[in-house]
């Protein structure tokens, strides 16, 4: 009997966001500014999730392909502009985030 992996379609990733925003629009068009000035328009189109946020908008769990997930964050990296998205924690597994913030954990609890 052969065994084949299944390929993961999502990646997720965890950002901290500084300084806080104080709305979710506000950071992802922050998100397509990089991804459209590092990569040009066609990559500013990239389908992506925000599935979750804190309260006061410091951190962001965002969803996106797997195979868009290197853009996405080689374009958060050299994008220097206010605020400042840093990867706290990134998976193809989502249940992995939740052991790296009590907030995200309480949430996924009440949902």
């Amino acid at each position: 009997m052969s065994r084949h992996r299944l390929s993961p379609r999502y990646y997720y990733v965890l950002f901290s966001v500084s300084p806080a925003q104080s709305n979710v629009l506000s950071i992802r068009k922050k998100i397509q500014d990089a991804l459209t000035e590092v990569f040009g328009i066609t990559q500013s189109g990239d389908y992506m999730d925000i599935l979750w946020t804190a309260e006061d908008c410091s951190e962001i769990l965002i969803r996106m392909a797997t195979t868009e997930s290197p853009v996405l964050l080689a374009a958060v990296v050299t994008f220097r502009s206010s605020p400042r998205l840093s990867v706290i924690k990134r998976s193809t597994f989502l249940p992995s985030l939740l052991s790296r913030s009590n907030t995200l954990r309480e949430a996924a609890i009440e949902s």
